[in-house]
């Protein structure tokens, strides 16, 4: 193609996306450092700081650290003052990096990224060869930046607004119902949940035999151990008991086998038991997701191509992928036997999708 065929501002509008794109990519490892170190703690909590402050404060080597606070500065997630030579975190920064207790604190998620990078020889096998990077393969800190990205929600919204929005469970919890958490990973819901409603019991299944135990010494550490309990669990081959409530918590995209495993689900009901399903809000369509109001559509094929669909299909699945929709949730739950329902949203979370499902 001659050049005279380019429009050159295009060329360069487009190639500066690149170069922002490729920045993202190296503020990762940076990302994960100070998040390993306490740096966006540290820089929160003591306000406005030179370097040589900084590094001080946060045990470092302070040309690191001026390097490291100088590319967070030009990336917009901390805020430098020129003319007295000091770096701060705004509220809003602080928010978002540095206070676990909020709901959009986003630090988990920005740190799970490196076992995609440490798999890429197996994906592109799996682009090549089909199959997939199965679950093993993705270790410790990606189960444990999940779990921080998770945990900000159920901490803030789940007996807050979740629960209460189904006024039926609620009271049904509050006598003393039963619950099951498919999918439940390290098990945080369940120990809310389970401090919130005293009369009532917990189980989560998981098939990853990892979560399971650290789900158990989560729940034995927050007390709970009498009342929550954790197993592995293929639930595509039935789940044992029955229950008042299931919950799944941005579990249906991932599952290699969706349609048994929601079959078993709805077998596991209690009569006017209630299935409340958590998936992140992407929608089923590609051009949808082009344009999604968020900006979010890169965020979820990408995704669902480094995790969700791809050890999915490593275990021969379904490989249903994380911009599922709600369209295909709709059509699962009808194959299922699931008669209501219901979409809920929730303003404060607009991430998620939520639905409410019974027989």
């Amino acid at each position: 193609m001659s050049e005279q065929a380019l429009d050159m501002d295009a060329v360069q509008h487009f190639a500066f996306k690149v170069v922002g794109d490729v920045t993202a990519q190296q503020m990762g490892p940076l990302s994960t450092v100070g998040d390993r170190l306490g740096l966006f703690t540290t820089l929160a909590a003591s306000g406005p700081l030179t370097s040589a402050d900084f590094a001080t404060r946060a045990g470092i080597n302070e040309r690191y650290g001026r390097e490291w606070l100088s590319a967070m500065a030009c990336h917009g997630y901390i805020t430098y003052d020129d003319a007295t030579k000091r770096f701060r975190m705004t509220p809003e920064q602080a928010f978002v990096l540095a206070n676990p207790e909020s709901p959009l604190y986003l630090i988990g998620a920005l740190v799970m990224a490196q076992p995609y990078w440490a798999n890429i020889d197996l994906l592109a096998a799996a682009f090549q060869q089909g199959g997939g990077v199965p679950q093993e393969r993705f270790g410790e800190h990606f189960w444990c930046g999940f779990e921080r990205f998770s945990y900000t929600f159920f901490r803030n919204s789940l007996v807050q607004e979740w629960i209460p929005a189904m006024p039926a469970v609620e009271a049904r919890l509050r006598d003393g119902g039963t619950v099951a958490d498919v999918g439940c990973g390290n098990g945080q819901a369940l120990i809310i949940l389970a401090k919130a409603f005293p009369q009532s019991t917990f189980v989560g299944y998981d098939s990853y035999p990892a979560a399971i135990a650290a789900a158990n010494k989560n729940a034995q550490a927050a007390g709970v151990s009498d009342r929550v309990r954790y197993e592995v669990c293929d639930v595509t081959q039935g789940i044992p008991g029955t229950y008042d409530l299931i919950t799944t918590y941005d579990v249906v995209h991932d599952m290699p086998h969706p349609r048994p495993a929601l079959g078993a689900i709805k077998a596991a009901l209690n009569p006017g038991g209630t299935y409340f399903v958590l998936e992140f809000n992407f929608f089923g369509d590609l051009q949808q997701n082009i344009d999604h109001p968020l900006g979010i559509g890169a965020f979820g094929y990408s995704a669902s191509t480094n995790y969700c669909m791809t050890q999915a299909l490593a275990v021969g699945g379904d490989g249903t992928g994380t911009c599922m929709g709600e369209a295909k949730m709709r059509e699962l739950a009808a194959e299922a036997g699931f008669t209501h329902f219901q979409r809920r949203d929730f303003p404060s979370n607009p991430f998620n999708i939520f639905y409410e499902l019974r027989v």
